[in-house]
């Protein structure tokens, strides 16, 4: 017998939806800089294929974003309490922080240092 789940509040479907808008937008944004770098900084490895260090740790950002948000997606279709319900989306919030605000830093710092400079 299914058991009825409670409705999420609609400050938290927000910030889900917003987190995972979020999170594959700096995915695409990792990606792509990991295939511009090797030929921005022409390191290309023996055969001409991108392997820069470098690039491969953007790429290796990219996969943890989407990984963690896999692991939300996975803890909250598996909530069977609320405690775990409940760390899922703090997890995302979190999450969401952590992609928002370094972004929001770096308009900052260019509208104010480099654009007054």
């Amino acid at each position: 017998m299914l058991r009825p789940t409670r409705r999420l509040p609609v400050g938290w479907a927000v910030t889900l939806a917003f987190d995972f808008l979020a999170t594959t937008l700096a995915f695409l944004a990792l990606c792509a800089v990991g295939l511009l770098l090797p030929g921005i900084t022409e390191d290309y490895g023996p055969a001409t294929e991108p392997g820069s260090p470098r690039a491969l740790a953007f790429f290796l950002a990219a996969l943890l974003l989407v990984g963690s948000l896999a692991g939300t997606t996975v803890l909250l279709s598996r909530a069977g309490t609320g405690r775990s319900r409940a760390l899922a989306l703090w997890f995302s919030a979190v999450r969401l922080a952590l992609v928002v605000l370094p972004a929001a830093a770096c308009v900052v710092y260019g509208a104010v240092v480099i654009e007054l400079a």
